[in-house]
């Protein structure tokens, strides 16, 4: 594949602060807290507007300044490739896109930024009508098991003039450029955390607490805590779940059922830096049938809280598991395998690892890498 001709970096007119458009499927979910701090580190550099095309079912309780436009066709991140229009030729889409070109108009971004490859079908179509460059965020359900034909339309959209950079995991760079994406086009980078927020590396007495976070989702899992809660009962432990989501309710009956061995609970994202100190483990379960999970921030929030982590080993995905976790953490095969760890002391060792691999997804570390590219010329400008 020939590589389109590549732009420069956009240039900001005068002194203002440069200005990014941003573009979430459903800002603020409680859930997807990398966007929120992706958002709060680089707000400090830029002007940022963020457009949502649906509206969250369960939102954070504080958010940035966020406007909705509702997207009323399919999905472009979860539906078919085969259902999506990629041509906006619906009247629906049409006035979709008339009511963000307005906003676009009037707001005059220096680039757009997206969460999740599937919105690179939209940010392609607005990036040729108004000629603003953009960048793109991929994670893991959006990379990790979409159909072949669904990844090659959306690299086909990312491998647009317009497109500056695409942000993957570092096991997704591979599959990306398998299915098309131009090898120049993405870089690695793990996921988004604001480590300062959860870095507690004084040691701490054991508080014989084990706690489970995530959204209620099938392919979370949470009936597995509730297994390993009931199999623990009366050796000291308590077992907190804290969740919220379609799943949850089947998650209650199950515990009840169980005799509710564990606690069933919710914190909003900006609490949990303090919740994660009252514990010292983490047990992260997962559906190995469905195998979606990808990499999760609870995963190093807790090892820079300095938790012990327990985590549930997937087919086909030991390696990358094995590469996130960096030691500091287990894997485990059989939920039968956990009692035996959670017994024992964390390795101290593991704890020091722990905070070095949640180090790695500092959003203080690796905003750059839009940085780089959204406005070069005014930093240099100002040094």
């Amino acid at each position: 594949m020939t590589a389109p001709a590549k732009l420069s970096p956009p240039t900001v007119p005068g002194n203002r602060r440069p200005r990014s458009l941003y573009f979430i499927v459903k800002y603020p979910n409680f859930s997807e807290t990398y966007m929120h701090e992706e958002i709060r580190s680089l707000r400090e550099q830029y002007d940022i507007r963020v457009i949502t095309y649906k509206r969250s079912e369960q939102p954070r309780a504080e958010a940035f300044p966020y406007e909705v436009i509702e997207y009323t066709d399919p999905c472009l991140v979860y539906s078919q490739i085969g259902n999506v229009n990629q041509m906006f030729s619906a009247p629906s889409q049409v006035k979709f896109l008339a009511k963000v070109g307005a906003i676009i108009r009037e707001f005059q971004p220096d680039v757009l930024h997206c969460h999740y490859l599937g919105l690179s079908l939209l940010l392609r179509k607005l990036a040729e009508t108004h000629q603003v460059p953009f960048t793109i965020r991929t994670h893991s359900m959006d990379v990790l098991s979409e159909p072949p034909e669904k990844l090659r339309a959306m690299c086909d959209a990312a491998n647009s003039r317009w497109c500056l950079r695409v942000l993957a995991f570092p096991t997704s760079c591979a599959r990306l450029v398998g299915a098309g994406l131009l090898a120049d086009k993405v870089v690695s980078c793990w996921p988004v955390l604001n480590f300062a927020r959860f870095h507690q590396p004084a040691p701490r007495a054991a508080t014989r607490q084990v706690m489970c976070a995530g959204p209620a989702i099938p392919k979370k899992a949470h009936h597995q805590f509730v297994d390993l809660a009931k199999k623990m009962r009366g050796q000291g432990f308590t077992f907190n779940l804290y969740a919220k989501g379609p799943t949850l309710e089947k998650t209650r009956e199950y515990n009840q059922r169980a005799g509710s061995p564990v606690h069933i609970t919710y914190a909003d994202p900006d609490e949990m830096p303090s919740v994660y100190p009252r514990h010292d483990w983490l047990v992260y379960p997962s559906d190995c049938k469905i195998n979606k999970v990808g990499l999760p921030v609870a995963i190093c929030e807790a090892q820079a809280s300095g938790l012990g982590v327990c985590w549930q080993e997937l087919p086909g995905r030991r390696a990358e598991q094995l590469d996130f976790l960096a030691g500091g953490g287990f894997l485990f095969q059989d939920l039968r395998d956990v009692p035996a760890l959670l017994l024992r002391p964390y390795p101290e060792e593991m704890r020091q690892r722990g905070f070095a691999a949640a180090a790695r997804c500092d959003i203080e570390r690796h905003k750059h890498l839009l940085s780089d590219v959204w406005s070069p010329a005014p930093r240099r400008a100002a040094a």
